[in-house]
């Protein structure tokens, strides 16, 4: 599959100004060490988080079209959790359905045949299974969509509900990498770094979070690269450069997932109560 100029250009946007959010995990595991011996032990969690990484990379290897349906639903929950805790209404899992649903459901459904070909690539073949068990999604999503929307409206939480109509027409019109990226770089990613940052004025020195941030970033773009010259080897440069990107993003997003969702943002409201 040939990727046109834009397509490039969308996946450049989230490998050079998407990927660099999760970068802050380095600084966001120290933060959360109180120990003496707190060098060795942030050296385990990243350990621990390589191998996670190492460990989805492999187990899509062998279930690929498994993996993307994981994939797909981790997603919905780690971005609508971001949109959630950055914007909270009253209705939590419509919100966190609707918000995380839109590019994880509502795109692959509504732009199918340009998407049937991205999938394709990422599982090595057809997935009809798939897109039957999108649409068991789709109607959670519809269902999310239409009570999160009646909830903003009524409580006059406005820019919520337009975010989210906005979010439903671009990817109805825009290609579907383009519509990934900008919701990726522009509203997840920095919706991301503003809580961490935030977060972490009160837990760590600005030192320690801009430098583990570049140490990660330039470390994974050498790893990404490397795996995108080994594929195109093997495969046409577009289809290296997706199944370099997004089967990185998934074997990233699961470690990163456990400890900003089930770890950081726990600790990080604990900490406030206290305060």
């Amino acid at each position: 599959m040939g990727l046109m100029l834009i397509d490039w250009c969308a996946l450049a946007l989230v490998v050079f100004i998407g990927l660099p959010h999760g970068a802050l995990d380095a600084a966001i595991s120290f933060s959360m060490i109180s120990s003496s011996k707190r060098i060795a032990r942030l050296a385990g969690l990243l350990l621990i988080y390589l191998l996670l990484a190492i460990a989805i990379f492999l187990i899509w290897d062998q279930l690929p079209a498994f993996s993307l349906l994981i994939f797909l639903l981790i997603s919905i929950v780690h971005f609508g959790m971001a949109d959630f805790n950055a914007c909270p209404t009253k209705l939590k899992w419509p919100h966190i359905i609707a918000h995380g649903g839109t590019v994880a459901v509502w795109l692959p459904l509504i732009q199918k045949n340009e998407v049937t070909k991205l999938f394709s690539i990422l599982t090595s073949g057809p997935t009809p299974i798939l897109w039957d068990i999108l649409l068991v999604f789709f109607l959670c999503w519809s269902i999310g969509v239409c009570l999160h929307t009646y909830e903003t409206l009524r409580s006059k939480h406005y820019n919520i509900a337009f975010e989210l109509i906005g979010l439903i027409f671009l990817a109805w019109y825009a290609p579907p990498l383009v519509t990934f990226a900008i919701y990726f770089c522009f509203i997840h990613s920095r919706r991301h770094f503003s809580f961490v940052w935030k977060q972490l004025q009160h837990m760590s020195s600005k030192k320690i979070m801009i430098g583990s941030a570049i140490i990660l970033s330039f470390t994974s773009w050498l790893i990404g690269g490397g795996i995108y010259f080994f594929l195109n080897s093997k495969m046409m440069a577009g289809e290296a450069a997706l199944q370099t990107v997004f089967i990185g993003l998934a074997a990233l997003t699961v470690p990163h997932m456990i400890l900003i969702d089930l770890i950081f943002r726990p600790h990080a409201s604990r900490i406030k109560i206290k305060n």
